[in-house]
């Protein structure tokens, strides 16, 4: 086993994530891991959806339960959006 991030072979086990998969130490780089980790990502058009509903007056707590994401997932799509167009000015 070698570490995601480092590629050392200093790996010892750490436990289990909650979805009780086995997780990883690397003491090279003291980073933790799961080998094989899967992501759920978004469909981009979500992400454009919840801005385009916080702009237009929906609540950030409304736009997670009409998509069905969670809360702060929300959240951190408009703060990034947002970040941008500060950048922008």
């Amino acid at each position: 086993m070698r570490c995601k991030y480092c590629n050392s072979e200093k790996v010892v086990k750490k436990g289990f994530n909650p979805n009780r998969k086995q997780r990883y130490l690397c003491k090279s780089c003291n980073r933790t891991f799961v080998e094989n980790a899967e992501r759920n990502y978004y469909p981009h058009n979500y992400k454009e959806l919840a801005v385009r509903m916080f702009c237009e007056g929906m609540t950030m707590m409304a736009i997670a339960r009409v998509l069905k994401v969670p809360y702060q997932t929300v959240r951190t799509w408009i703060r990034r959006e947002g970040e941008k167009a500060l950048k922008k000015i």
